[in-house]
């Protein structure tokens, strides 16, 4: 009898305890351009909770619904988050999952001019990862419990990176990637700020001769055109 009370105890306890397996891995990366793009995998999930994930309506809103509201309530109005409808979120064959989206807007990553030194700094928040997705009722990942603490705790891999990664209750890695020639990387808080050199049309844009030259160009033309008519 004893026995029997033994092994329903462990088959209760086990019963209520979420199915991941102990080889699940999540990994996010935000890759800093324009906007973010931000990938988020779920991978080696144990085969009855991704099931069960898939019957409770996890799809590809979920996670960027949940950041949106996020930046409802802190009244940022300019971000936004897009992503695509139709992208494939569950892979059958390796009980992952996938999630791929854009966050843009001035209030999440901004930038400002150097004319001088024709460079951009840019100013990229990232108090947005700390949000908390619901895939079941008994299954959820807390990003702000697991990468919430201050990036200054974070590694920073020379200047391509800021990475934090964890292994309970299963391995987790984060990622902000820095676009390629990014100098001066330093932090400001949660803000990452770095400096990009403009590519060559941009220099060209920005450049006070464009304008001289086009008018040298309309001049030539004129000039040939005269000549022509003679």
């Amino acid at each position: 009898m004893k026995k029997l009370l033994i092994i329903s105890f462990i088959l209760l306890i086990l019963s209520a305890t979420p199915l991941v397996a102990a080889d699940s891995v999540v990994t996010i990366d935000a890759t800093i351009s324009e906007s973010l793009y931000v990938n988020f995998n779920l991978v080696n999930i144990e085969p009855e909770l991704y099931d069960e994930i898939q019957a409770q309506g996890f799809d590809v809103s979920t996670i960027p619904n949940i950041i949106m509201e996020s930046f409802e309530q802190e009244n940022l109005a300019s971000a936004r988050v897009i992503y695509d409808l139709n992208q494939e979120v569950f892979d059958d064959d390796l009980h992952s999952i996938r999630v791929g989206f854009h966050i843009a807007g001035s209030d999440i990553i901004s930038y400002t001019l150097n004319e001088t030194s024709m460079t951009r700094t840019f100013r990229v928040s990232t108090d947005w990862r700390n949000f908390e997705v619901s895939f079941t009722q008994d299954f959820s990942i807390d990003l702000e419990e697991a990468v919430g603490v201050p990036l200054t705790e974070w590694q920073q891999v020379n200047d391509a990176a800021f990475e934090r990664s964890v292994d309970s209750p299963f391995e987790m890695l984060f990622q902000f990637l820095l676009p390629e020639g990014a100098v001066d990387v330093h932090l400001d808080n949660d803000v990452i700020v770095f400096n990009v050199s403009l590519a060559f049309e941009d220099t060209l844009l920005n450049s006070p001769f464009l304008p001289l030259g086009a008018i040298v160009i309309v001049i030539m033309i004129f000039v040939a055109y005269r000549k022509a008519r003679k």
